[in-house]
């Protein structure tokens, strides 16, 4: 877990969109219509994407929120509701307990990480499938990225070559000068004093320096050519760049979260745990002599629990533990309030994002009605 909190600190600290939306604002002068209009869509489609982002997050937030609301209704019921509730869960656990000793696999999987597996038993296959798509997902960023970084270098290189031959072009200018006019200046003394013909090598002198004033102006217009296209391609790879870096961010955050929820560090881990507990719940099936015991336990604690407005009472089923431990249920309370501090954290940021994005728009709309017909287009008044 910790290699991936490394990796999420040195995204977040290389991200800067605020420089790309700088870069756009610059971009946009010398651009033709269509190229701005393709800048523009470039933003807002990032800033659709955060939505989709913050509209995920809500949702697990607000999960997340009832999931506390339930634990304080447990904590707040009279002595006998929960003498119940103590009673239904120690007999939920025992059984269980005994239906996992049943299992004569030397592959067991902890009891801690099989009520996990349970307890997500639904979703796994669909979030193991997420998980595998994010990961390749985030290599292929890594690639883009270090596509990127490349041809960064190339541009940047030519540029340099640009602006090295631009400062050789200037001296060769002021040398070739200083030359030619002192050359001048010998050959007309020297014809002066001696009256020698000198016309021959005046004219020497004079088709030198076209010459070095026809290549200085040919290489001159070539670097000037060489550094605006430079500069155009520079742009565009930093935009591209830093768009990129924002998808990873939150390509990150999405894959960290989900680490955490089921305590894992990659896709591998936890297809590999999958496994196991599909073969020990295979296995367990063998014994269902206790499973009719088992049910009513379940009803009772369940009915009980909605009892007293318990929404989401099924998933104490799966953490009978957190009932009758009183460390265990601080555990639970513990871990949600991480879960929720990591979604308040995504939503802070990708909000933070929006606005900023939204803020630059409005900037650059102030100079450039296409960019708020472009907005507008998309549901965004600037």
């Amino acid at each position: 877990m910790g290699w991936w909190k490394r990796k999420k600190k040195e995204v977040e600290q290389t991200v800067d969109p605020k420089e790309a939306l700088r870069q756009l604002k610059r971009s946009k002068k010398g651009l033709s219509r269509e190229e701005t209009a393709q800048i523009v869509r470039a933003v807002i489609e990032q800033i659709e994407e955060l939505r989709k982002q913050i509209a995920v997050s809500q949702k697990e937030y607000e999960a997340v929120t009832s999931y506390l609301t339930d634990l304080q209704k447990i904590e707040r019921m009279t002595e006998d509701k929960r003498q119940t509730v103590n009673d239904a869960a120690r007999n939920i656990l025992n059984l269980t307990k005994e239906r996992v000793k049943y299992q004569n696999s030397t592959d067991r999987i902890p009891m801690a990480k099989y009520r996990a597996m349970e307890r997500y038993e639904k979703e796994i296959p669909d979030v193991l499938k997420d998980i595998y798509e994010k990961e390749q997902y985030r290599e292929m960023i890594y690639s883009d990225l270090r596509q990127l970084e490349g041809e960064r270098g190339v541009v940047e290189y030519e540029r340099e070559a640009a602006q090295d031959k631009k400062i050789f072009l200037r001296n060769l200018a002021f040398g070739g000068g200083f030359l030619v006019v002192l050359l001048f200046i010998t050959l007309l003394i020297m014809n002066l004093a001696t009256g020698a013909d000198m016309l021959l090598p005046l004219l020497l002198v004079l088709c030198s320096a076209a010459g070095i004033t026809a290549y200085i102006a040919v290489a001159a217009a070539q670097s000037k050519k060489i550094l605006k296209e430079s500069d155009y391609k520079l742009n565009r790879v930093i935009q591209l760049t830093n768009k990129i870096k924002i998808k990873l961010v939150n390509c990150t955050n999405a894959l960290e979260y989900v680490y955490e929820k089921y305590q894992v560090e990659s896709y591998r881990e936890l297809s590999e745990l999958w496994e196991k507990y599909v073969r020990t719940k295979d296995e367990e099936r063998r014994y269902r002599k206790s499973t009719e015991l088992l049910e009513h336990y379940n009803r009772t604690l369940m009915d009980t629990l909605f009892g007293e407005e318990v929404k989401d009472a099924e998933i104490w089923l799966y953490q009978a533990e957190a009932l009758l431990d009183e460390k265990e249920m601080v555990e639970v309370r513990h871990h949600l309030n991480i879960r929720r501090q990591k979604i308040r954290e995504r939503l802070e940021f990708n909000n933070g994002q929006i606005a900023l994005c939204e803020e630059e728009l409005s900037q650059i709309a102030k100079g450039n009605d296409l960019v708020a017909e472009i907005a507008a287009e998309h549901g965004i008044s600037l």
